[in-house]
């Protein structure tokens, strides 16, 4: 009985930090800012998502925002993993909207690159939306589709104006 009543005071006493530890991960933020700063001492920000397939833990996905030279403009780079049917290009859909295509740019050891230079209208769209669909080839026969969740991007859009 002893042991018993030790057990659940102990399952008590730890029950809070936990229940805290899983509210945190809910709320943690899905955009991260990261900056570098040049040579020169100017400092460049994106803002940036990873899509991350478990239990791999393999990047299907990484998006990032950053300021195109103007206040109102935005470049969206987009790295998807090596692989994918060049000639197919991506394409990116907001909340089931009709999807945006947009040619491979280039691959690298990090992936193959696509980007677009959004303006504020076409940013406002990202922004407001609850998730973007990113869709690939993987093959002849199958395509990827990455669901990116919005929630927060135009919070993290601000942080770099």
């Amino acid at each position: 009985m002893k042991c018993r009543l030790s057990v659940l005071v102990l399952v008590l006493l730890l029950a809070p930090p936990l229940a805290c530890a899983a509210e945190n991960k809910a709320t943690e933020p899905l955009w991260h800012r990261s900056c570098e700063t040049d040579r020169e001492g100017r400092t460049s920000c994106i803002v940036e998502q990873f899509a991350v397939v478990m239990p791999q833990h393999a990047v299907a996905a990484h998006i990032r925002f950053a300021r195109a030279g103007t206040p109102d403009r935005a470049r969206m780079m987009l790295t998807v993993p090596l692989g994918v049917l060049l000639a197919a290009g991506v394409s990116l859909s907001i909340d089931g909207s009709k999807p945006i295509e947009l040619p491979f740019e280039r691959c690298t050891r990090a992936g193959c690159e696509a980007s677009a230079v959004l303006d504020e209208s076409a940013l406002a769209k990202f922004a407001r939306g609850e998730t973007l669909v990113i869709r690939y080839a993987s093959s002849a026969t199958a395509a990827a589709d990455i669901p990116i969740r919005l929630q927060g991007l135009a919070d993290a859009l601000k942080q770099l104006k």
